[in-house]
C-alpha cells in the first residue's frame, strides 16, 4: 500500500514538473508599456523585413478622457527587433489620425512573396457608425508606406475587424483581409463575417458572402489556408466558444459556422498553420462560459489547442499564461525562420480595466507545439 502511495505521489510530482518545466519554456516579453500619457497598447501584428529583423505595428491610445477604451483617440506604430522579438527598439509613429476620425486602429501587416510590405489601418470616423479600410504599401523595407486606394471608405455601418486584425497572401497570390459588421452602431448592432479579397495586388477588393450567427453575431474572424488549398475560418462568439467556417472556393463563399467544440467566452482567437506541417493550431481563451457574465467569460487563461485533421477534432495543447486577475485577448502569431512563434497579446490587470494596457509577447519554442 506505501508503496502504491510512493508511485502515485512521484507520479503526480512528475506531471506537475512537466508542467512547470513546459510553462517555464515560454518567455512573456514586453513590447510597448502603458504610461500615463499613452495608457493602452495592443492589437500588433508582425512581418520579417529582409535584414532578418521582424517589424511590429499596433494601435496606440493616448490620454484622453476615454483613457483606452475602444472608442478613444488611437495612432499607428511600429518597432522593429533585431533578436526574434525579445526586445524592441524606439517606437515610430506610421498612420495618424485625420479630421473626423473618431481614431485609427486595428493595423496588420504582411510580407509578400514578391517582398513588397503591405500595412493595413482602420479609420473608425466618429459617432462609431462608419469606417473606412486604408491599404499601404512599402517597397523600401518598412521606411516609407505609399497609400493605395482603400478596401472600403466610409461604410454604412461600422465596419471592422476588431482585435484579430489581419492581411494575408493565399499560396495563388490572392489577397484577403476578414473583417465583420453590421448596418449600426460598432458597439450596438448585429455583426456577420466575410473577408474582402483582392486578385490584382490590393488595387481592387471584392467582398465575400456573409456568416451570420444568433446574440451580437459572428466577430474578429481569424482565416488559414489548409494543407487541400480550402480556407477554415475562427469566430468569437456569444455561444460558448469559438466558432469555424470554411472556404471552397479561396474566400469568395463560406460555409455556415459551426461550434468548434472548444470551450470559452466572447474573445478572438488566433489561427495558425504550423511551418513545414499540416497541423494547425489555435489560440484562444479556455474560460469558462458565463452567459451571465457581460462578455459571457474572462479572458484567462490564454490557451493553445492543435488539430491533425482540419480541425474537426482539437488538442488542447496547454495554457500560455493564466494570471486569474489578468486579461489576455487581442491576439496575433508570427513563426520564426526556426519555427519558434511570437504571440503577441494585449495584457490588462486587473482584467477589464482600460486605463493601464500592455502590448506584450509570448516567445514559444517550436518543442512546446508537439
Amino acid at each position: 500500500m506505501k508503496q502504491q502511495i510512493l508511485f502515485a505521489t512521484l507520479a503526480l510530482v512528475c506531471v506537475v514538473s512537466l508542467g512547470q518545466a513546459a510553462k517555464s519554456e515560454i518567455q512573456h516579453v514586453m513590447i510597448e508599456p502603458a504610461t500615463e500619457d499613452t495608457p493602452r497598447s495592443d492589437t500588433a501584428a508582425i512581418a520579417p523585413l529582409a535584414d532578418g529583423r521582424l517589424m511590429v505595428v499596433y494601435n496606440k491610445f493616448h490620454k484622453t478622457k476615454e483613457a483606452g477604451r475602444d472608442h478613444g483617440l488611437c495612432t499607428i506604430w511600429s518597432k522593429l527587433s533585431g533578436d526574434n522579438g525579445r526586445t524592441w527598439d524606439t517606437p515610430r509613429m506610421l498612420v495618424d489620425s485625420a479630421k473626423g476620425d473618431m481614431n485609427v486602429q486595428a493595423p496588420a501587416i504582411m510580407r509578400t512573396r514578391a517582398g513588397e510590405l503591405y500595412l493595413i489601418a482602420l479609420r473608425a470616423h466618429n459617432g462609431g457608425s462608419s469606417s473606412t479600410m486604408c491599404v499601404f504599401v512599402s517597397k523600401d523595407e518598412g521606411k516609407t508606406f505609399n497609400e493605395l486606394p482603400p478596401i472600403w471608405k466610409r461604410s454604412k455601418g461600422q465596419l471592422l475587424q476588431g482585435g484579430t486584425s489581419c492581411i494575408m497572401e493565399l499560396s495563388d497570390g490572392r489577397f484577403l483581409l476578414p473583417f465583420h459588421g453590421g448596418s449600426g452602431n460598432q458597439w450596438s448592432q448585429k455583426n456577420s463575417a466575410g473577408c474582402y479579397y483582392s486578385d490584382d495586388k490590393g488595387q481592387s477588393w471584392k467582398r465575400s458572402s456573409l456568416i451570420d450567427l444568433p446574440k451580437r453575431g459572428a466577430m474578429e474572424a481569424s482565416v488559414v489556408e489548409l494543407n487541400d488549398g480550402s480556407l477554415m475560418m475562427t469566430l468569437r462568439t456569444q455561444l460558448g466558444g469559438p466558432h469555424i467556417a470554411r472556404s471552397k472556393d479561396r474566400g469568395s463563399t463560406w460555409s455556415k459556422a459551426i461550434f468548434s467544440g472548444l470551450e470559452g467566452g466572447e474573445s478572438g482567437t488566433c489561427l495558425r498553420r504550423l511551418p513545414g506541417s499540416d497541423r494547425v493550431v489555435l489560440f484562444w481563451n479556455n474560460s469558462k462560459f458565463q452567459p451571465g457574465h457581460h462578455h459571457f467569460g474572462e479572458r484567462t487563461p490564454l490557451s493553445a489547442a492543435v488539430t491533425d485533421d482540419n480541425g474537426k477534432t482539437w488538442r488542447k495543447l496547454g495554457n500560455i499564461a493564466d494570471n486569474p486577475k489578468a486579461e489576455y485577448t487581442n491576439l496575433d502569431c508570427f513563426f520564426t525562420k526556426n519555427g519558434d512563434a511570437v504571440l503577441t497579446y494585449l495584457y490588462a490587470e486587473p482584467a477589464w480595466n482600460r486605463k493601464a494596457i500592455d502590448l506584450k509577447a509570448a516567445l514559444i519554442p517550436k518543442s512546446w507545439f508537439k
